[in-house]
């Protein structure tokens, strides 16, 4: 015989939650994301402590004496002989200016008069021809140097120089010395006196 089913019963109540489980494994690392928006500066920090002196530079080059300068006046002279050998026994007379703007130069006694106490500077380039050259340069009357040169047949040129302190009103000329007058200029050959204050 069939039986013949109930009505079903009521749902019970859930029961309660069981215990927590253990922590399953790490699962992979996910794809970077992308950069996000820059965030806004920063409150400026307090300043450092001062770092370390380096070390110390080169040394320069020294600067080239001026001239003109509100401190200092420019006197300098540049002049040429006109002939050939001139006398012993007195001063050359460079008589051809090629500079004498302040006159510290008098060409009609072959000297040089210092407008001012100073260091100068004085250079002479000869032209030989003829005869030796022996040239004395000069200092109220003292001799500050010789400069001797023996002709060869042909035409040659010699020179000198001197680093002078000198007083104001001290004068300096060139001088033939015993008669070796050998001193030449002409229309392509210059025998030339200069001078000026450091």
């Amino acid at each position: 015989d069939k039986c013949i089913a109930g009505i079903p019963g009521i749902p019970g109540t859930p029961g309660q939650h069981g215990p927590v489980g253990r922590d399953g494994k790490e699962g992979p690392p996910g794809q970077k994301g992308e950069k996000g928006a820059q965030g806004p500066s920063g409150e400026r920090g307090p300043s450092g402590l001062p770092g370390k002196a380096g070390p110390p530079g080169q040394i320069g080059l020294p600067s080239l004496p001026g001239f003109g300068g509100s401190h200092q006046k420019l006197f300098a002279f540049h002049v040429g002989l006109q002939g050939n050998s001139p006398p012993s026994n007195t001063p050359i007379k460079f008589t051809k200016v090629f500079y004498n703007d302040q006159n510290v130069y008098n060409i009609n006694t072959g000297k040089f008069t210092a407008p001012v106490s100073g260091i100068y500077f004085f250079t002479y380039e000869i032209t030989v021809y003829n005869d030796n050259v022996w040239v004395t340069l000069r200092k109220n009357d003292n001799i500050i140097q010789y400069t001797y040169f023996v002709y060869y047949q042909k035409t040659s040129h010699t020179s000198g120089s001197s680093l002078l302190n000198l007083r104001k009103g001290d004068e300096i000329w060139l001088q033939v010395h015993d008669n070796a007058n050998g001193l030449y200029s002409d229309s392509d050959d210059d025998t030339t006196f200069t001078g000026f204050l450091l």
